[in-house]
């Protein structure tokens, strides 16, 4: 007994302890479908006005450098494996989908029970046999949970109030998990944080050099994770059409996301993440994954350097971009519910595995599953587990449904001296930022890239491509443009096609591209801009412009007479 005693106050010290328990709180978070509706979320949402103890945690390990793989050394077993009571008769031997009650990673599965952590290896990938044990966890804390999400070496738990708790230490010895309420600037030793009420779903996605080792980009190239992991809580809001995320690392606030499918048009009714790769699903049962996170979307050129030409064949290769778009994944061919599960397996971002719960033609119960990669519908192979229905089923009718609920986009048109331009003469050479119009088609802050067309003459005009990325921040602000004003970069790419018949271009145009682009395929460009104009200006470049497009009414065009 006085090992186990020994081990409980060390466990206490790693966590900020306040005094332990394991009693059962009234508070139950137990799983309850609820009716599909467009927005209805399918876990328990958090009340930010709910009457809970103040819980601060700042002492914890969560966001210290892991860089090599340490769970090698055989576990000791949980602190308190001979001071709890035993698990319900009822929890499942083994969790196959990763929910916001049952969550994984490669040594262990946490079940949510009454607002406490239970845990045990995962037998399937480890093969060790063992019962649930509670996972320790501060007075404050204990019985206030309603959601958790593991991946990598970390988990994180929501309070009832919203606030958000991380544990850490969850694929070494049990001795070794340990709790903090840390969150924000500077480098995750910010005050804490919590999630917002809107959301339909929510998931944590780790992905770190000492499990993952590297990025693979788009041109096939591999990067090295850094040591501090990509960690983020991605959240599925407004309908299920934003899919915001919130870091650890980052200023605490709402304003990074990442395009939905369908350029934002995609209404998902749940989302689940790994190791930055995404999955999300709608009412019809149509799918869509993406590899995301800040670092490899093009966000972090402090830490990173990145390129829009092609690094295919450059032997010191920067970051390509634009990174990953959705891929509309092949249809389940059977019945399904809405519950999504998404796991990482191996290194440089190359295996992910999908899991739909749902039914065989037999009516047996269990899961779909198949590797994200694999792109046709004989892919999909059934797991029959025999454990009952927990989600919500989907109308999963043949062929592609994407379009058949979708909602509106948050495309904008801002243009550049357009009234002047049934007055610009075809025939007068083009000098000047006056010899010339231009309009961003159909701008979106979170959605690039957008037309940039330009104006030569009143009957001519030709469309570049002006991709757009967020920047690094460290405090914080509200989403998209607003009246503050917002720095961001962006591309000014001339299509493959335009360039092929760079020769049939009018004068104007090709003096607008040597004059402005240097007649280079990419252009970087540094932008600025609030809800009403956008400022751009070039990136490197000793023949600078300060371009500034002001948002039309009602998203029309407007010319002079």
């Amino acid at each position: 007994m006085a090992k186990q005693i020994f081990l409980a106050v060390l466990a206490c010290s790693l966590a900020a302890c306040q005094g332990g328990r394991t009693a059962t709180p009234e508070h139950s978070s137990t799983y309850q479908p609820l009716p599909l509706g467009p927005d209805a979320p399918f876990v328990e949402r958090v009340d930010h006005d709910a009457e809970l103890d103040n819980c601060v945690l700042y002492i914890g390990t969560m966001g210290i450098p892991d860089p090599l793989q340490v769970d090698f050394l055989p576990d000791i077993g949980g602190p308190l494996l001979d001071l709890v009571s035993p698990p319900p008769a009822d929890f499942p031997e083994q969790i196959y989908l990763r929910t916001d009650t049952e969550t994984f990673n490669r040594k262990y599965q946490f079940v949510l029970h009454e607002g406490n952590v239970w845990y045990k290896h995962n037998t399937a990938v480890t093969g060790v046999e063992d019962d649930w044990t509670q996972v320790y966890m501060p007075n404050c804390l204990a019985g206030t949970l309603i959601g958790i999400s593991a991946d990598d070496d970390e988990l994180i738990a929501i309070r009832k109030n919203g606030d958000i708790y991380g544990l850490d230490n969850v694929l070494k010895d049990p001795l070794l998990f340990n709790w903090t309420s840390r969150w924000g600037t500077p480098v995750w030793l910010g005050t804490g944080y919590h999630i917002q009420e809107d959301y339909l779903s929510w998931s944590w996605t780790v992905i770190s050099n000492s499990e993952d080792k590297n990025w693979t980009d788009t041109a096939g190239n591999l990067h090295r994770v850094g040591d501090g992991k990509v960690s983020h809580i991605w959240m599925l809001r407004n309908g299920g059409q934003r899919y915001g995320y919130i870091d650890p690392w980052l200023a605490k606030d709402e304003s990074y996301e990442a395009c939905g499918p369908l350029r934002g048009r995609f209404k998902g009714i749940n989302l689940n993440s790994s190791g930055s790769t995404l999955i999300t699903i709608n009412r019809y049962g149509d799918i869509f994954t993406r590899h995301y996170d800040f670092d490899l979307a093009g966000v972090n050129e402090v830490f990173f350097q990145y390129a829009f030409e092609d690094q295919s064949e450059v032997r010191n290769p920067k970051i390509q971009l634009p990174s990953f778009e959705w891929v509309q994944q092949p249809k389940v061919p059977g019945q399904i519910t809405h519950i999504i599960s998404i796991h990482k397996v191996g290194e440089n971002m190359q295996h992910r595995v999908m899991r739909i719960e749902g039914l065989n033609q037999a009516g047996e119960t269990g899961y779909w599953e198949k590797e994200v990669e694999e792109m046709t519908t004989a892919a999909w192979q059934f797991v029959a587990t025999g454990n009952p229905l927990r989600g919500t089923l989907l109308d999963n009718r043949p062929g592609d449904t994407s379009m058949l609920d979708i909602g509106d986009n948050e495309d904008q048109h801002f243009a550049r001296n357009l009234t002047a331009l049934p007055a610009l003469n075809p025939a007068d050479s083009l000098e000047t930022d006056a010899d010339w119009a231009a309009e961003m088609t159909d701008f979106n802050f979170y959605c690039s890239p957008t037309t940039l067309r330009i104006h030569t003459s009143v009957d001519e005009h030709m469309d570049l491509t002006l991709h757009v990325v967020d920047v690094i921040r460290q405090t914080p602000r509200e989403r998209g443009l607003d009246d503050n004003p917002r720095k961001f970069r962006g591309n000014i790419e001339i299509p493959d096609a335009l360039l092929a018949m760079r020769d049939e271009l009018s004068p104007r145009q090709r003096a607008f591209i040597d004059l402005y682009l240097d007649g280079d395929k990419f252009t970087d460009v540094r932008m600025s801009g609030v809800s009403d104009s956008i400022t751009l200006t070039p990136s490197g470049r000793m023949n600078g412009f300060s371009w500034t497009f002001e948002r039309t009414p009602n998203g029309e065009a407007e010319m002079a007479p």
